[in-house]
């Protein structure tokens, strides 16, 4: 398995058996490439029309496709003796669009049951990626986006295995590989820290600063001080007024 970015694709090749929720050519199938396509945020093209013309372009086949409006710089990757983790994150603040690509290449031979439980474990670890990232959907915590894919692939190559579950040593490695790589991405392309502000959160969620300090305001007082004793610290952390412990001035100032 070989993998590098293109000026406008995630490019993975190989000879691949691979199971995945792919917008072009999901489901089982063998597979040459696997491709993660950047697109414009206002793309509106019909799949089979716009992969057909990208591999008419490129000369790419046996193409598993993925979509993505994330910048490809901000593709995170995790490697261990189980396999390789490819991804790509993005996701809108308030609205929550956006599209999480993972791509996951398993080392050895597993069954197709087992190709299954990864695509469990992966899609289990990006909710708890995005729940220990606090990130919402603007309702509720969020679990993913109604655009990502997940993509499992293996070269048929070394040992043969049967399970790939959250209990076996197997799957709880893989399942760690995916949840910091998710964030990774997250940090990278969207500036989506452990450690942001509770201000920068409640933006995420949609709030005006108007509604923040009605919220303020609407406390008890012991507590509408601890509240404004806070975001006032976050405000000068912001500014550059105050350094964060273990921090710079003015540093992560991207979570504004």
């Amino acid at each position: 398995m070989h993998w590098s970015i293109r000026e406008e694709y995630l490019l993975v090749r190989g000879d691949f058996r691979v199971v995945s929720s792919a917008p072009w050519h999901g489901g089982a199938r063998r597979a040459r490439t696997i491709v993660n396509v950047h697109v414009p945020k206002s793309y509106h093209e019909p799949v089979p029309s716009f992969f057909r013309r990208f591999e008419r372009r490129t000369r790419l086949r046996s193409v598993v496709g993925l979509l993505t409006a994330v910048d490809l710089r901000a593709v995170a990757t995790r490697r261990s003796r189980y396999g390789t983790v490819l991804v790509t994150a993005g996701v809108s603040n308030a609205a929550f669009v956006g599209t999480i690509n993972i791509v996951l290449v398993l080392s050895g031979v597993p069954t197709s049951g087992a190709m299954v439980e990864a695509v469990k474990v992966a899609t289990e670890a990006k909710g708890a990626a995005l729940r220990r990232l606090d990130v919402h959907d603007g309702r509720a915590p969020a679990t993913g986006t109604s655009t990502d894919a997940v993509v499992v692939a293996c070269e048929n190559s070394g040992e043969r295995w049967e399970y790939c579950g959250a209990a076996t040593p197997r799957g709880r490695a893989l399942g760690a590989m995916v949840a910091a790589a998710v964030a990774e991405s997250l940090v990278i392309g969207d500036g989506i820290r452990l450690d942001r502000t509770i201000r920068a959160r409640l933006v995420e969620r949609g709030w005006s600063r108007a509604r923040i300090s009605a919220a303020a305001r609407s406390l008890p007082l012991t507590d509408r001080y601890a509240w404004e004793a806070r975001l006032g610290v976050e405000d000068a952390v912001w500014s550059g007024r105050l350094a964060r412990r273990g921090a710079g001035p003015g540093r992560d100032r991207s979570d504004d």
